[in-house]
C-alpha cells in the first residue's frame, strides 16, 4: 500500500544481517523472519541475508524454521541495526537422502515431507478449486496502477521532461523508502455468480474508469496482461511467458520442494511449504505456500519468476495470493497482489515502471440461490450501461481501499498533461516513427513506406495518401455528424504504365450494445493487386518500399477494380460475423496478364470480366479480445483456440458468359502452451464448388523480401501453386530458451530457439477452370507431394529481432524458386 513519505519520515526500524546454521556456519535460506508487533516478515536469501522494516511499535525480531530452534531477540525500536545469528537444531529433522546420477555424485537435501504435502495438494486441487462449489456470488474491487519507479533526478530534468514537472511531482513513497510516480489507474468494482450444473459462469461490471485512457478495449488489454492468477492450473501466464505451476502433477520435475514451518493459522493446522526451481534459468517460480493440513488447499501463496528466468525488461515480479475458507471445506481468493518492476533500457537502472494490480473480493455467498435474470443470461460478460458514467460519489463510496491523495490527483494530472503542447509534438513524432503517418490538424499523411516503390509493371511507383484522425472525430464544428466516421484514401502513379490507380475507403463506427462491436464499411478502389495475397494478413504489401530491400522486383501483378460493402457485427461476446458484397472487375495486362477464353476450336481474347461475391464469415473465439479504437479493432493471441468459416458465392460475367461457383473455408488457430515453451498452430482448409476464372482460386502467396513475413511462405516463388482444394497446416514452436539457457556464456545472451513448418497440400482441376478461363501454365497444383517448407530461428536478440535460417523440404530446385534462405524480423518481447 503507498503512503505519504511524511507520514513514514520518523519512527522506522530497519533490521538486517545473516542467519547460519550453528554447527556448519553454511547460510540458511528461506528462514522466517518476522518483526513481533507488526504484519511484516521476510524470507532469508540463498546466501541467508535478510532486510525488514517496520513503522509500527516493535520491540523484537524472531527467526523460525522448521527443524532449527525458533529464536526471538529483543531490538530497538525506530533504528537501523544489524542482527546476525546462528540458529541451532531442534529434536524434529527432516529426512536427508543422497541422490546418484552417472559417475558424479550430488548431494541434495529431498525432504520427503515436503514431497508428501505437495502430493496431497496434487491428489486435491480439482476438489480444491472454486468452481467445485454447487453455487457462489461475491463482490469484487480491482484497481490496477502503472507509475514511474524510482525516478531519478537526471530523468525528471530531462529537458524533454521538464514540461511535465507537474506530473513528477505527484508522487508516493513506499514503507521501502521506494519513489512511485503514479501515471495510470484503472479501477472496476463488479459481482459475480456462478453455478456448476447447468453451468453458467457470469461477471456483472457495476463500474468502471481508467484515467487518461478513452479507450474501452485497453481496459480489456490492461485486465488480460495482469489477469489473476489460478496456481491450482498446470501452468499461468505472467509477462506472455508459460510458467510450469509448482502443483502441477510435473511439479517435481521442475521443482525442489521443503518443508519450513508449521502453525496455528485461525485454530487450523497449517504447513509452510517453500519451492525453488531446479534451474535458476528456467521459466520457473520460486516462493512458499501455506497449506492448510485439513483440506490440503493454497491458504496462502507467495510466488516470482526465477532470478535467472529468461525474461526481458522485468527487475521483479511477484504475486501474493489470501484465501478464505467460505464453508466447511472450500477456500476461495479473497485478495490477491500483483507487482511488477519493469525497465524499458538494457540499463535496468535508468527508466523503470512499476505496475500494481490489487483484488479484494467480499461478502461470499455459497447457500443463496442466484437470480434468473442474471446467471440465465447469454453472455459471460456483462457491463451495465452505466459502468463507464460513474461518478466520483460512486467510486468514494464503493472502493473497498481508498486512495491516496497522490493517487486521486492522476485523474488531475491525466486531464492536464494532454493540454501541454510538448505533448502533442511527442505525439506527433510518436505516430510518424511507429506508424509513418504525418499528422497534419484533422488528418494523417501517409504512409511514408508507401511513397516509394517499384514494380515490373508500373515501373517506379509513387503514391500519397491519407486518413482521418481522432482530431477530425472529436473536434468541432464537425464532431456531431462524423464523430463516428473514418476516412482513407490515396492516389498512385506508374511512371512505367502511366496509369493513375486510387482507393477510397469509409467506415462507420455503428452503436454498440453492452460493448459488442459493430461497423460498416464502403470502399471503392483501382489498383494493381498480387493474385492471392491476403492484405490483411501480409506485412510487406507490394507496393511498401522495403520490399526493394534485398527483394525482387514484382512481376506478377493484376489490375483490379473493386467496390466492397462489409457489414461486422458481434452478436455475443466471442462470436461475430462478416456480411459481404464485393464487385470486381479484372483488366488484362499485356505481357503479364493476357486473358483467353478457350473454345473447342479457337481462343477468345479477353480484356475485362467480372466477378460478384456475396460472403459470410464467421468468427468464434472462446474469451476473445481485441484492442479497438471506435472504427477499428485488432485481435490479441489468447490461450484458447480460435475458429473462423466462410461462405462465399461468386457470381461471374465473361463476355456475357454467366455462372456460379461457390467456396468454403476453415480456419484453426491456437497458441499451446507447454512446460518448454509454447506452440502456435494453424490449420486452413478450403474447396471451390462448381467452376471459377483461376484469379478466384486459390492462388499461394510467396514472400519476396528480405523479412520475416508470419502469414505467407517464405520460400515461394510468386504465382507458383493454384489449387480448387487445399489443407495446410503450420507448425511453429517456441522453447523461450529451454535449451540455450543451459549452455554456459551463451545463457548470458538470453537468447531463445524457435522451430517451425508449414506444409501445403492440394489439388487443381485444370480443365474445368480452362473452361472458364485459360490457367498460366507456370501454375500447378501442391500435390500428390505436399510442399514443405522449414526453419529454425533465434529470437531475442539483443531483446528485438530474430533471425531465421530455412529450407525448402519437397518441390526443390524449381527454376526461380530458392532452396534455402536467410529472414529477418524485427520482434520485441518479454
Amino acid at each position: 500500500m503507498l503512503c505519504h513519505a511524511a507520514v513514514y519520515a520518523q519512527g522506522i526500524t530497519d533490521v538486517y544481517g545473516k542467519v547460519i546454521d550453528a554447527e556448519t556456519k553454511e547460510p540458511l535460506e528461506y528462514v522466517n523472519v518476522r518483526l513481533i508487533g507488526a504484519l511484516k516478515a521476510t524470507l532469508t536469501t540463498p546466501k541467508g541475508e535478510y532486510q525488514i522494516r517496520a513503522v509500527e511499535r516493535v520491540d523484537s525480531i524472531s527467526f523460525s524454521y522448521l527443524g532449527y530452534k525458533t529464536r526471538t531477540i529483543p531490538i530497538k525500536r525506530g533504528k537501523t541495526q544489524e542482527i546476525n545469528i546462528e540458529m541451532g537444531t531442534s529434536d524434529f529433522m527432516l529426512t536427508e537422502v543422497t541422490v546418484k546420477a552417472g559417475k558424479k555424485k550430488k548431494k541434495h537435501d529431498i525432504d520427503t515431507i515436503a514431497n508428501y504435502v505437495f502430493h496431497k495438494v496434487v491428489e486435491n486441487k480439482e476438489r480444491n478449486r472454486a468452481e467445485d462449489l454447487n453455487s457462489y456470488k461475491y463482490e469484487a474491487y480491482e484497481k490496477l496502477q502503472i507509475g514511474l519507479f524510482n525516478p531519478t533526478k537526471k530523468l525528471t530534468n530531462f529537458p524533454l521532461f521538464r514540461p511535465f514537472g507537474f506530473a513528477f511531482a505527484n508522487r508516493d513513497t513506499t514503507e521501502e523508502g521506494d519513489i512511485i510516480v503514479p501515471g495510470i489507474i484503472k479501477e472496476t468494482r463488479y459481482d459475480v455468480y456462478y453455478r456448476k450444473k447447468p453451468s453458467s459462469y457470469k461477471k456483472v461490471i457495476t463500474g468502471e474508469v481508467m484515467t487518461g485512457i478513452d479507450n474501452p478495449s485497453v481496459y480489456g488489454i490492461a485486465d488480460r496482461q495482469f489477469q489473476e492468477l489460478n496456481l491450482y492450473d498446470n501452468a499461468v501466464i505472467i509477462a506472455t511467458k508459460a510458467f510450469v505451476t509448482p502443483f502441477a502433477p510435473s511439479g517435481l520435475s521442475f521443482y525442489y520442494f521443503y518443508l519450513t514451518d508449521t502453525q496455528q493459522i485461525n485454530n487450523r493446522t497449517s504447513y509452510k511449504l517453500h519451492f525453488v526451481g531446479k534451474v535458476k534459468e528456467d521459466v520457473a517460480l520460486k516462493g512458499y505456500a501455506w497449506i492448510d493440513s485439513a483440506t490440503w488447499a493454497i491458504s496462502s501463496i507467495y510466488v516470482k519468476p526465477n532470478e535467472k528466468a529468461n525474461l526481458n525488461f522485468i527487475n521483479s515480479y511477484y504475486v501474493i495470493q489470501d484465501y478464505k475458507m467460505v464453508d466447511d471445506q472450500h477456500w476461495m481468493l479473497q485478495r490477491e497482489q500483483m507487482n511488477s518492476v519493469s525497465a524499458v533500457f538494457k540499463n535496468k537502472g535508468k527508466l523503470k515502471f512499476e505496475v500494481t494490480k490489487v483484488l479484494n473480493r467480499r461478502n461470499f455467498d455459497v447457500s443463496t440461490p442466484l437470480p434468473d435474470s442474471i446467471i440465465n443470461r447469454p453472455e459471460e460478460l456483462i457491463l451495465l450501461d452505466s459502468a463507464r458514467k460513474r461518478n466520483e460519489v460512486f467510486w468514494d463510496t464503493t472502493r473497498f481501499e481508498q486512495l491516496t491523495p497522490s493517487e486521486k490527483k492522476v485523474f488531475w494530472v491525466s486531464d492536464t498533461i494532454f493540454k501541454v503542447p510538448a505533448w502533442k509534438t511527442y505525439m506527433w513524432l510518436g505516430k510518424f516513427f511507429t506508424s509513418a503517418y504525418a499528422q497534419a490538424g484533422p488528418v494523417d499523411i501517409g504512409r511514408v513506406l508507401n511513397f516509394v516503390s517499384k514494380n515490373n509493371v508500373e515501373g517506379w511507383r509513387l503514391r500519397f495518401g491519407f486518413k482521418t484522425n481522432s482530431r477530425f472525430m472529436n473536434d468541432k464544428p464537425i464532431n456531431d455528424f462524423f464523430r463516428r466516421f473514418y476516412f482513407f484514401g490515396y492516389v498512385a502513379y506508374g511512371l512505367k504504365d502511366k496509369d493513375v490507380k486510387y482507393e477510397a475507403l469509409t467506415r462507420i463506427g455503428l452503436p454498440r450494445t453492452n460493448d459488442r462491436w459493430q461497423s460498416l464499411e464502403f470502399m471503392f478502389r483501382y489498383d494493381m493487386r498480387v493474385p492471392g495475397q491476403d492484405e490483411a494478413n501480409t506485412i510487406l504489401t507490394f507496393d511498401n518500399v522495403a520490399t526493394l530491400i534485398g527483394g525482387k522486383v514484382l512481376n506478377k501483378i493484376m489490375k483490379v477494380r473493386e467496390f466492397r460493402i462489409t457489414y461486422e457485427k458481434e452478436w455475443i461476446r466471442n462470436f461475430s460475423t462478416i456480411a459481404m458484397f464485393n464487385e470486381k472487375t479484372y483488366y488484362e495486362v499485356p505481357g503479364v496478364f493476357d486473358f483467353n477464353k478457350l473454345t473447342a476450336d479457337s481462343r477468345t481474347h479477353v480484356p475485362n470480366f467480372n466477378i460478384t461475391e456475396f460472403a459470410l464469415d464467421t468468427r468464434y473465439a472462446y474469451k476473445d479480445l481485441y484492442f479497438a479504437s471506435s472504427l477499428f479493432r485488432n485481435f490479441q493471441t489468447t490461450r484458447y483456440p480460435v475458429f473462423t468459416f466462410r461462405y462465399s458465392v461468386g457470381i461471374v460475367d465473361l463476355q456475357g458468359d454467366n455462372f456460379n461457383f461457390h467456396t468454403l473455408n476453415f480456419s484453426y488457430q491456437h497458441k499451446i502452451q507447454t512446460s518448454f515453451g509454447y506452440s502456435k498452430v494453424w490449420l486452413r482448409a478450403g474447396k471451390i464448388i462448381g467452376k471459377a476464372p483461376y484469379t478466384a482460386c486459390f492462388i499461394t502467396q510467396g514472400n519476396f523480401g528480405i523479412l520475416l513475413d508470419k502469414y505467407n511462405y517464405n520460400l515461394l516463388r510468386e504465382f507458383e501453386f493454384i489449387s480448387d482444394q487445399s489443407a495446410s497446416l503450420w507448425w511453429e514452436h517456441h522453447f523461450d530458451g529451454f535449451f540455450l539457457n543451459k549452455i554456459p556464456g551463451v545463457n548470458k545472451l538470453r537468447w531463445r530457439e524457435v522451430v517451425w513448418g508449414k506444409a501445403l497440400i492440394g489439388s487443381f482441376d485444370k480443365a474445368k477452370h480452362n473452361a472458364v478461363l485459360e490457367v498460366p501454365s507456370e501454375l500447378r497444383a501442391p500435390g500428390p507431394v505436399p510442399y514443405v517448407e522449414v526453419g529454425v530461428g533465434i529470437e531475442n536478440i539483443f531483446n528485438l529481432f530474430r533471425v531465421d535460417v530455412m529450407w525448402r523440404a519437397t518441390y526443390r530446385d524449381r527454376p526461380g524458386s530458392p532452396n534455402w534462405g536467410v529472414k529477418f524480423a524485427f520482434q520485441p518481447n518479454f
